[in-house]
């Protein structure tokens, strides 16, 4: 039975690192580290356990800084996301994963929700998360300035009642108001539209975006009888290459960004 101060000794890597992941491994862990500890050698490759100490050694920086103690977390969730975070090995998504370790053990409920993250963030590559944060960053801007003109006319003597109701904060703001264009992201980012196009649709795929679609209906008589009255309905649903944010992105990014 492997003893877990032996185990992370032998993983050679630097004590200071080792010392911030330990406390939240043995909470994770608990009595069964024994037995993850004789996996290791097995299945579990030291390189991906590498990866989760890294990981689990910011999110207990993180958990530090907010003082707050890690919570039991349900094994629906604790073990994809010890076996899906120790896959990765970019620093960038190590630190989304980081973040989003600590709010898991921040918060008991929710179980979907982080289900639902640890799978997204298991299949979103880098590109696709730079663009995604970048895309976050622009419906903030568009929140922020919005808010900001309500509140400027709120503050104007004129009627109230021409003034449209302002949330109590820009996030209030439902998300279909903030309309994003795959030609338009295309020319502020200086990127081919074939490259947005693609990495928008796997977003979508992911659940964090979805299509704006348009609808057109015509209705015409089946035929030029004037006793038959029965009218021929033809409905065109087209994608015109506008997305917006969903619900499960706008609070995903939030998580993976703020913890």
């Amino acid at each position: 039975m492997a003893d877990i101060e032996k185990i992370l000794e032998n993983l050679n890597l630097p004590k200071q690192l080792l010392d911030k992941s330990e406390a939240l491994i043995k909470t994770l862990f608990g009595p069964s580290f024994d037995e993850i500890g004789g996996m290791i050698s097995d299945s579990v490759k030291l390189r991906r356990f590498k990866n989760q100490l890294k990981i689990f050694g910011k999110a207990q920086e993180i958990l530090k800084e907010k003082n707050i103690d890690p919570k039991k977390v349900s094994l629906k969730v604790l073990a994809p996301l010890i076996d899906y975070s120790s896959l990765e090995e970019e620093e960038e998504l190590q630190v989304k994963w980081s973040k989003l370790t600590a709010h898991i053990l921040s918060v008991t409920s929710d179980t979907v929700f982080h289900q639902n993250c640890i799978s997204i963030l298991n299949k979103l590559s880098s590109e696709e998360a730079v663009l995604l944060d970048q895309l976050h960053d622009k419906l903030n801007q568009k929140r922020t300035s919005k808010f900001q003109t309500q509140e400027a006319y709120s503050q104007q003597t004129i009627s109230r009642e021409l003034i449209p109701l302002k949330p109590p904060s820009p996030g209030g703001y439902p998300l279909d108001h903030f309309t994003y264009s795959i030609s338009a992201i295309s020319k502020e980012m200086n990127l081919p539209k074939n490259t947005i196009q693609f990495s928008v649709s796997n977003l979508v795929a992911l659940g964090l975006l979805k299509w704006e679609t348009d609808v057109e209906v015509d209705a015409e008589k089946a035929s030029e009888d004037p006793e038959d009255r029965n009218i021929e309905v033809n409905v065109d649903v087209y994608n015109n290459d506008d997305f917006i944010f969903t619900p499960l992105g706008d609070r995903f990014v939030e998580v993976c960004e703020k913890g």
